[in-house]
């Protein structure tokens, strides 16, 4: 199936503090039209047909750049629409041969929105032998004055446009679209209205427009410099996962969502995760060093630095949708390698201070090394045998070590009393998890 995306407009009000034209206008590391595309890929579409206007040389030459060094197995067929300035409805029948007469997704490139919406979508149209339309509650909608509003009735929808008076749901901008959209249109544009909704109405009048609720997901229409801001808010907003620990949701989430990912992503927008994963290793690193070179209280803010950067690289995965099984498994190797770095680091550190006894210190920092190792290939081996998920803790282990480095300020026996406390919880979580499993196995 393909997807027609509309990039045609010249998006005036964003114009005024952008230079660039509408479908490159950055949002979190990825430009509007790229996003659009890349939510799509996410739900296995592969074809699209990119109507272009304003500026459509640019827009081409950046799209066509983006195809070649990143899009493996995607295909954009180009429609150029001279009208632009005019309705949206022309761009949208300028695309009729590009789509051979079958079914298509329509959307527009300036929407962001959760891939499930349009998942569910191609689930559910087919089946109802229309063009579908995805909606929202009023309430859900950020810019509500300009929205494009619907009356619905009894799961029917009855009328449609910007300024009707009688409504309970928003359009989405999100259509899935059968020929007959083609018909309506010209006879829409013949009688001079050249706005989409000009043909959706029709297809109403006929009994030929379905509606889907998206039911409360996500999505925003990127209009205004305010709308733009509300978008990456939101999407930040997102980004926790159900697996966090207690340090990672309180935590380092509110300073990676709301400080360390906007500002990577402002200062290197191609930024990948791998990069980021790189970068907090070497953090974990530096915070070793600064044990090494006998500044404990700073190597306690570099670890937790490290800690809120290592989330950072995969909400850089979610928002570009450059999730991959191998940054995963890069990232799961240097956290191991960061792990046991910083507890050397620390080792050295109390050997430095003569204060504690050295078997002590030793058998300590090895089983606190040897526990943290346990702790992650248990939890690997436990996904791969056993198809169970343990909760991770690395963020509740690297804060412990973090205020171990902090209160040395007040005495070095926190970070010897941190390293303890990582040791036992460490080996008893092992020991834990493997007469889980082997109770789990005899049941």
């Amino acid at each position: 199936m393909k997807a027609v995306i509309l990039a045609a407009g010249r998006g005036k009000r964003l114009s005024v503090v952008r230079k660039e034209p509408k479908p490159l206008i950055p949002l979190l590391g990825l430009t509007l039209v790229e996003r659009a595309i890349t939510s799509l890929i996410g739900c296995g579409i592969t074809d699209f047909v990119l109507v272009v206007g304003y500026r459509s040389d640019e827009v081409i030459r950046y799209v066509s750049t983006v195809l070649r060094d990143r899009w493996r197995g995607i295909r954009v067929e180009y429609v150029k629409n001279d009208e632009w300035d005019k309705g949206n409805g022309i761009s949208v029948l300028k695309a009729r041969e590009a789509v051979d007469e079958d079914d298509f997704l329509l959307l527009m490139c300036d929407h962001v929105f959760e891939p499930g919406i349009v998942e569910e979508l191609l689930q559910y149209a087919p089946r109802t032998g229309k063009c579908v339309l995805c909606v929202d509650k009023p309430e859900n909608v950020f810019d509500l004055e300009d929205a494009t509003k619907l009356l619905v009735v009894n799961g029917v929808p009855e009328r449609i446009g910007k300024h009707i008076e009688d409504y309970n749901s928003i359009d989405c901008g999100i259509f899935y679209c059968t020929p007959v959209i083609f018909d309506a249109l010209e006879e829409a544009i013949a009688e001079g209205v050249t706005e989409w909704t000009g043909a959706v109405q029709r297809l109403i009048r006929s009994g030929k427009l379905a509606i889907q609720d998206i039911k409360g997901r996500f999505w925003c229409d990127i209009d205004t410099p305010a709308s733009l801001k509300y978008a990456e808010k939101m999407m930040l907003r997102s980004l926790g996962k159900p697996t966090d620990g207690i340090i990672s949701k309180y935590i380092n989430r509110r300073f990676s969502t709301r400080l360390f990912t906007p500002l990577i992503l402002k200062l290197y927008r191609n930024v990948t995760p791998n990069q980021v994963s790189l970068l907090s290793f070497a953090v974990a690193v530096i915070s070793a060093l600064l044990f090494f070179l006998y500044q404990p209280v700073i190597g306690g803010l570099f670890i937790q630095l490290s800690s809120i950067l290592d989330g950072c690289d995969g909400e850089i995965a979610r928002l570009k949708n450059m999730t991959t099984g191998i940054g995963g498994f890069f990232d799961a190797i240097l956290d191991r390698y960061a792990d046991a770095i910083i507890l050397l680091g620390m080792f050295y550190y109390l050997k430095l201070t003569n204060m504690f006894n050295l078997s002590a210190v030793i058998l300590t920092s090895v089983l606190a090394i040897i526990g943290s190792l346990m702790v992650s290939y248990t939890a690997a081996r436990a996904i791969a045998d056993l198809h169970y998920r343990h909760r991770g803790n690395r963020d509740l282990r690297l804060f412990i070590l973090s205020i171990g480095g902090i209160l040395s300020y007040l005495h070095p026996v926190s970070v010897f009393s941190s390293m303890v406390i990582i040791a036992l919880m460490t080996n008893i979580t092992v020991m834990w998890r493997t007469a889980m499993s082997l109770k789990k196995f005899r049941d």
